[in-house]
């Protein structure tokens, strides 16, 4: 019984590690395959950067795109772009809005709990006030104003993501 469960066991793990072993294998595409395959997947209108094989910088949208061809509109004119003289490929991929809103709301969350902390401890502002009385309310709205502050900033900045090579 104890075999059967041991060779049960060995299929199961071959059955499920195969799949990643062979994910492992070296790639056998040409670099201007891969980028064909890559130009290919690029819809109309969308974004791109590219750096050329002779370190020429383009930027523009994507007016049609096959494996063999890219034509992009650059400042009003249309290019034509063969895959071999891609050498990288960025695709525009939305933009920092999620980072700037969790970065705004941290540091409007400690500037206004710091603030809250400094005034509370003073005399002058309420006789039977504790720290707790206004801290609470000004770290939400900290939060709540930098998340805003920080995702509108973010938002401006766009994010780029790398298909070639």
């Amino acid at each position: 019984m104890r075999a059967l469960s041991f060779i049960i066991a060995v299929v199961g793990l071959v059955t499920v590690a195969s799949p990643l072993a062979r994910a492992q294998e070296p790639d056998t595409l040409s670099p201007a395959q891969r980028a064909g395959v890559a130009l290919a997947r690029l819809g109309a209108r969308q974004r791109v950067r590219i750096v050329t094989r002779d370190s020429e910088f383009v930027e523009g949208s994507v007016m049609a795109a096959s494996p063999n061809l890219l034509r992009l509109r650059t400042d009003g004119t249309l290019m034509d772009l063969p895959a071999s003289r891609v050498d990288s490929l960025w695709v525009r991929s939305g933009s920092h809005a999620g980072r700037g809103a969790l970065i705004g709301g941290a540091l409007g969350g400690i500037g206004m709990a710091a603030l809250a902390a400094a005034t509370t401890t003073s005399s002058s502002v309420c006789f039977r006030c504790n720290a707790g009385t206004f801290l609470a309310p000004a770290v939400v709205v900290g939060v709540a104003g930098g998340a805003l502050v920080g995702a509108l900033i973010g938002a401006a900045v766009p994010k780029w993501q790398l298909r070639v090579p």
